[in-house]
């Protein structure tokens, strides 16, 4: 049994530990409704960004352009977004999880948005891309240079396809890793993305960036948009802004989700350091009274004899 200096030393470290817990669930609070103003505001832009690019890519003439045509898959990148630090339970873990099983067998690249995904495949060995560290707050140059970096690797044939793997939030209890393919594009993807032009039996695919949009008139569906400078210049500079546009909302989500599961764990933490030290309490309340009851027992059996 540890002694009670031991049993006080260490309540004293649960004590400093859950101050510790506590300061770091209030900073996490604080940045969580940042983070979800931030997320609020590159709604709307996302969305528009997806009808412009939709109603290109539903031009039957932009089928048969690089960025839309299907090609034969040999190496696929993955675009992995995870945090920079921490204490955070399993919001790194289990997006990292996801992607390793949906790349199982495949020649895969990976382009690291945040230090512990990056640590993560580095530590298994597999093949990374050179990019900045990200900062903490989602940055639009951040997403554009990823971006415009896929861009050019998939131009060169050196990827054929291109999957996003972030963190989509519901809830702040409910968080969910998700992989959705960005290249190339899907016209049937991208109308049950923009979710104004459901067919039959079609469900709107929720990307947790905006909400689910109301159906357009039927007057509106039919009409038609020409392009004066060519559907493959139209693409050529659609493509990397709608690219960028996808990362950036990406980020925004993964951000909010990063202070959702570090609030949350920080919260679990300070409850069980607060369930500890009430047992540490107890056990030394306990051996304390032990000690006396014991010396007590030796004053009265001294007492006794001397009689």
């Amino acid at each position: 049994m540890p002694s009670m200096k031991a049993i006080k030393r260490r309540r004293l470290t649960v004590k400093n530990i859950s101050q510790i817990t506590k300061a770091m669930n209030l900073v996490a609070t604080s940045k969580l409704q940042r983070a979800r103003a931030n997320k609020s505001a590159v709604g709307r832009p996302v969305q528009a960004t997806f009808d412009i690019v939709y109603n290109a890519v539903s031009d039957e003439r932009a089928l048969a352009q690089p960025f839309v045509a299907s090609r034969e898959v040999k190496k696929t990148a993955y675009v992995l977004i995870t945090s920079n630090r921490g204490l955070c339970g399993g919001y790194n873990s289990n997006v990292c999880k996801a992607l390793n099983v949906h790349a199982k067998g495949k020649d895969f690249v990976i382009l690291p948005l945040g230090t512990k995904g990056r640590d993560y495949f580095r530590r298994r060995g597999a093949e990374l891309l050179d990019m900045p560290s990200t900062s903490e707050t989602p940055n639009f140059a951040e997403a554009k240079a990823a971006g415009d970096r896929l861009v050019e690797m998939y131009e060169a044939g050196e990827i054929d396809e291109v999957y996003l793997v972030y963190t989509q939030f519901f809830t702040v209890l409910s968080l969910e890793p998700i992989i959705r393919k960005v290249l190339p594009l899907d016209p049937d993807y991208l109308r049950r993305v923009v979710g104004t032009h459901l067919k039959d039996a079609e469900e709107w695919e929720n990307l947790g960036f905006f909400s689910k949009p109301e159906p357009k008139e039927e007057s509106k569906l039919n009409q038609e948009v020409e392009f004066d400078s060519g559907i493959e210049n139209v693409l050529r500079n659609l493509i990397p802004w709608y690219l960028s546009m996808y990362l950036y909302a990406a980020m925004a989500s993964s951000a909010l989700c990063e202070q959702a599961a570090r609030m949350t764990s920080m919260d679990s933490a300070t409850k069980n350091a607060g369930e500890i030290i009430e047992k540490l309490t107890l056990q030394f309340n306990r051996q304390r009274q032990s000690i006396i009851t014991q010396e007590i027992t030796e004053i009265v059996s001294g007492a006794n004899a001397l009689q």
